[in-house]
């Protein structure tokens, strides 16, 4: 009997990865549906790995499925604890769900977890930014630049940042960067175009300002 049930969990094991396998590549092929109910399968075994999880939490996400995918991504983080993409995941989740400052505690523990983890390091920058943290923001930013200095995506949130810092030359410099790579670039024409404008506005105020008042002649004998 013992015997028996050993090998029907074995086979139930196997069955359950191949499940997840099979979901992962109906999901690269656009086929959703078919992908869901593979990984909910495989996910449903008791033995299934964090990873599992993690997947089925991004694919459920990026469906619409905010509820079922932050189940599932802390599923995978009760399997492990110190799994640094399903600590991303879940950021990612929570920002969608208009929960930032946790969504903030998620990256920030994938990023102690795994130093160089480039997309946990920009999500973060993004999400402190969105909380008003701006320095903080910046300070993260340069970090992640380090790591990936010819993404374009990050050096595009970090001139926006910058704009918004009212430090226009530096992030017409990373917006100017950009266009000699992509000269398509419609986001950053933007930015250069917009960063130009105020640049000459900040200009002109200054010539204004250091302007000496002219004296008035005086009427006296």
């Amino acid at each position: 009997m013992a015997e028996s049930q050993s090998s029907a969990e074995y086979v139930g094991a196997a069955e359950a990865a191949v499940m997840h396998n099979l979901g992962v590549s109906a999901f690269r092929r656009g086929k959703v549906e078919t992908a869901l109910k593979f990984m909910s399968r495989a996910c449903a075994h008791p033995e299934a790995p964090a990873i599992w999880h993690r997947n089925h939490a991004e694919m459920l996400d990026r469906c619409g499925f905010a509820e079922p995918a932050e189940a599932a991504a802390r599923l995978a983080l009760l399997r492990d604890h110190d799994y640094p993409a399903a600590w991303e995941t879940l950021g990612t989740i929570l920002v969608k769900r208009d929960r930032q400052a946790e969504a903030r505690a998620c990256y920030e523990k994938a990023v102690d977890l795994e130093p160089d983890f480039v997309e946990a390091l920009n999500n973060l920058a993004v999400t402190l930014d969105r909380l008003g943290q701006s320095k903080a923001a910046a300070t993260r930013y340069r970090q992640v630049l380090r790591l990936a200095p010819e993404n374009q995506e990050i050096q595009l949130n970090f001139a926006t940042l910058l704009g918004e810092l009212g430090r226009y030359r530096e992030g017409l410099e990373i917006a100017h960067k950009v266009l000699h790579r992509s000269p398509d670039s419609a986001r950053a024409h933007s930015l250069a175009t917009e960063f130009r404008r105020k640049l000459k506005r900040y200009i002109k105020s200054g010539k204004k300002k250091n302007t000496p008042a002219h004296c008035a002649l005086s009427m006296s004998a």
